[in-house]
C-alpha cells in the first residue's frame, strides 16, 4: 500500500514537470487543420497566395508558406530537400522576385474560402542570410502539397522584417527593408518607460531601451519554467518520500502539505505567465500561446490534484 501511494506522488511529480515544460506541446505525426482565409498586405500592396496555398492557425500559432512569404519580403529562397536557405536576392533574382509579385497583385484578392487539409511536420533546417535558425521549443515546421509552413512570427523575427498579424481582420501585412528605406520608414524604438524591453546598460544608465525580440522572450519564459519544474519536482519528491516513512497523522500533514505546494506551483506558474504575458504585449507580439501553456497547465495539474486528494 505504501508503495502504491508512493507512485501516486511521483504520478503528481510527472504530471507537474509536462505540464512545466516547454516542450510539452509536440507535434504529432499527421495534423488536421482547417485553413484561415486571410488577406496579405506587403509593401503597400494587397497580394494573393498561389493555388494549393494556405495559412492556418495550429496550436495558437499562425502558419504561412515560406518560400511566398518570403518572395513577398524579396527574399530568395533556395531548398534542396533538406534545408531551406532565405537570403538576400542577387539583382537578376529580385527582378525575377519583382515580376513574380506583380502578377500576383492581379485579379480577385478575395481570401479563399476555409477549408480541411491535412499537414505533415517537416524536418529541414532554416537558414537566413547563412546562419542557421532554430525553431523555439513546442514549434514545428509543416508541409502540404510540396510547401513548406513555418509560424509567421518565427518567420518575421528570422528575416528581420516586422510581420504583423491581425486576429480581427485575418490581415498579414509587412514591409521590406527597401520599401522601408524608400518611403522613410524607421525601425520601431521602445523608449524607456513604455516598459517595451531591456535597458541598454542596466538601470539608471540613461540609454535607450532595445525592442525584444519574441525569441528573446520566450526563451527567459524557458528558463523559468524549468528552474520552476525543477524547484517543484525537488519539493514533491521529498514530500513523497517523508510520506512513506510516516504515520497515519503524520500522512494527513503531507497529504495536505503537497497538495499546498501544487498551489504554489501554480502561482508562481502564473507569475511567470503573467510576466511573460506582459512582455509580449508590450513588444507588439501576440500573447496566443500563453493561452495554450494554461491550458496544459489546469488540465494536468487537476490531474495531479486528484490523485493527491485520492490519497489515504
Amino acid at each position: 500500500m505504501k508503495t502504491l501511494r508512493l507512485l501516486a506522488l511521483l504520478l503528481i511529480v510527472i504530471f507537474l514537470c509536462s505540464t512545466l515544460s516547454v516542450s510539452a506541446f509536440a507535434a504529432e505525426s499527421s495534423v488536421k487543420v482547417k485553413t484561415v482565409p486571410v488577406t496579405l498586405q506587403f509593401d503597400g500592396q494587397a497580394l494573393k497566395l498561389p493555388e494549393g496555398q494556405h495559412s492556418f492557425i495550429y496550436q495558437g500559432r499562425t502558419y504561412v508558406p515560406i518560400r511566398y512569404i518570403s518572395y513577398a519580403l524579396q527574399k530568395s529562397v533556395k531548398w534542396d530537400g533538406a534545408k531551406a536557405s532565405i537570403s538576400e536576392p542577387t539583382e537578376q533574382e529580385l527582378a525575377a522576385l519583382k515580376k513574380q509579385l506583380q502578377s500576383a497583385t492581379t485579379g480577385n484578392q478575395t481570401p479563399k474560402a476555409s477549408v480541411e487539409i491535412n499537414i505533415q511536420p517537416v524536418k529541414a533546417t532554416l537558414e537566413f542570410d547563412g546562419e542557421v535558425e532554430a525553431l523555439p521549443a513546442g514549434q514545428a515546421l509543416y508541409g502540404y502539397k510540396g510547401s513548406i509552413y513555418a509560424p509567421l512570427r518565427f518567420l518575421s523575427e528570422s528575416v528581420g522584417t516586422v510581420i504583423d498579424w491581425d486576429p480581427v481582420t485575418k490581415t498579414v501585412s509587412a514591409e521590406s527593408e527597401a520599401y522601408r528605406a524608400e518611403h522613410g520608414t524607421e525601425e520601431e524604438i521602445v523608449l524607456p518607460g513604455t516598459g517595451g524591453g531591456a535597458e541598454v546598460g542596466g538601470a539608471g544608465s540613461g540609454a535607450g531601451s532595445v525592442k525584444l525580440t519574441e525569441k528573446q522572450i520566450t526563451a527567459d519564459a524557458e528558463a523559468k519554467l524549468t528552474s520552476l519544474r525543477n524547484s517543484c519536482q525537488a519539493a514533491l519528491m521529498d514530500i513523497a518520500l517523508q510520506y512513506v516513512a510516516a504515520d497515519d497523522a503524520g500522512k494527513a500533514q503531507l497529504k495536505a502539505k503537497g497538495l499546498q505546494e501544487l498551489d504554489s506551483c501554480s502561482s508562481k506558474f502564473e507569475v511567470i505567465m503573467a510576466d511573460t504575458s506582459a512582455k509580449l504585449t508590450a513588444n507588439g507580439y501576440s500573447t496566443a500561446i500563453i493561452a495554450d501553456y494554461r491550458a496544459k497547465f489546469n488540465e494536468e495539474l487537476a490531474k495531479g490534484r486528484a490523485i493527491a486528494e485520492g490519497l489515504a
